[in-house]
């Protein structure tokens, strides 16, 4: 019976051959390999990327989205606003009145003119009745129409008194800045005119008392002269009742519907200031679609190239959930666009403002990639994109591809920038 043994058979053997020379020694597990593969792949992986893989380098924008043209309509005189015959939503046309402008100097111009010229009427009526009669009739007549002469002086002597009355007011306001030197430049102007009317009238007293020296006239000669002059007369009254129909009457200049009402009845208004905003739906981008209005910080104005590609969200898309609309550059402005330039543009003078704290922009122009199967009619960057309409007037953000590179090409300068070897 074997004596029983107190050691393993692996120890057992471990002792009778220690060195194990016909065995092969394990140096790397197989996990290691698995791991060390992975490793070298990810290498040439990112290798490969950085030298045949492409990233773009896009600038940011923010603009607003173009359909119909935006027009103000102005006053084309100044005055006080005694009708304002449109409100939000209405629909014009070109032509239609839309205002109405208090000018009461040129009423009183007109109202001269009409006496004036109704007397000048009654004296060749009368020539022609009475023919040659003695000189006392011809005094007569004189005497009549020196008497509308000095009637129309002292009228437009009171003109003047109530016009300088006028400036020294205005003069008083324009020291406190309540109104603006051309309203004041405008008075004087009026001031002059009533002056210069006042020499006119006198120098036809003047001649008045030469014709009264020269009563031997032949009645076809003072028929004739008399005539011209009802002439002229008739002229000026026209001149001035077509003045007035351009000054007191304003007019719409383009077809469309009211968005904004900016003035109200009863204010005075100066020539230029803008009544209403007015939206024209037909004058569209050249392929009958909304395009975008983008600007860009000065900085970066001169990257950006026709034809580059452009991505935009409007404000009412959420880029995260449904991406960005396709578009290409199909307009750089040359050189930044002041804040009067973007006025025309946008019509919204609280996001002119918020774009011009970025410095001057520039201007730039897309266009939209079109795609009949979406919602919207246009192209996106997640399949067909959200299921809205997107209208004209919306605010937008963009970006604009200026670069595409390498990825080993970003990180070549930065070793360079790192170790000074510029």
């Amino acid at each position: 019976m074997a004596a029983p043994s107190f050691f393993r058979k692996s120890a057992l053997e471990k002792l009778s051959t220690p060195e194990k020379l016909d065995q092969l020694i394990q140096v790397t597990s197989t996990r290691a390999w698995i791991a060390l593969m992975t490793i070298a792949i990810a290498l040439v992986t990112a290798v490969t990327w950085g030298c045949f893989g492409r990233v773009k380098t896009k600038v940011n924008t923010a603009g607003i989205l173009l359909g119909g043209e935006v027009y103000d309509v102005v006053s084309t005189a100044q005055g006080q606003l005694v009708d304002l015959k449109v409100e939000a939503g209405d629909q014009i046309e070109r032509g239609d009145v839309v205002a109405t402008i208090d000018q009461p100097e040129l009423l009183q111009q007109i109202d001269v003119a009409e006496a004036a010229l109704n007397e000048r009427q009654y004296e060749l009526k009368q020539l022609l009745t009475f023919g040659n009669k003695d000189a006392q009739l011809q005094n007569d007549l004189l005497e009549q129409k020196r008497l509308s002469l000095e009637q129309q002086i002292e009228s437009t002597k009171k003109n003047i008194v109530f016009l300088q009355q006028q400036l020294k007011t205005e003069e008083g306001l324009l020291e406190k800045g309540l109104i603006t030197r051309p309203q004041v430049v405008a008075s004087e102007q009026k001031l002059e005119n009533a002056q210069n009317q006042i020499e006119s009238l006198r120098a036809q007293l003047v001649q008045l008392s030469s014709q009264a020296l020269n009563a031997d006239f032949s009645q076809e000669q003072r028929v004739t002269v008399l005539r011209q002059r009802i002439a002229q007369d008739e002229i000026r009254l026209e001149q001035l009742r077509e003045q007035y129909e351009i000054k007191s009457t304003i007019t719409s200049p383009h077809d469309g519907q009211v968005v904004e009402v900016l003035s109200s009845k009863g204010v005075v208004v100066g020539m230029g200031t803008p009544l209403f905003k007015l939206k024209n739906d037909m004058a569209v981008a050249e392929n009958g679609k909304i395009r975008g209005l983008l600007y860009v910080p000065s900085q970066d104005g001169k990257k950006i190239k026709v034809g580059m590609e452009a991505l935009v969200a409007p404000a009412t898309v959420k880029p995260q959930e449904h991406g960005y609309m396709k578009a290409k550059v199909t307009y750089v402005s040359a050189f930044p666009v002041t804040q009067q330039g973007m006025m025309t543009s946008m019509k919204n003078d609280q996001l002119v403002n918020s774009l011009l704290r970025m410095g001057a922009p520039f201007e730039v122009y897309v266009e939209f990639e079109q795609n009949p199967d979406a919602y919207s009619g246009y192209a996106w960057t997640s399949a067909n994109g959200p299921d809205i309409t997107v209208n004209a007037g919306t605010s937008c953000n963009g970006k604009i591809t200026v670069q595409e590179q390498p990825p080993i090409a970003m990180v070549v300068p930065a070793f360079k920038k790192f170790f000074d070897l510029y």
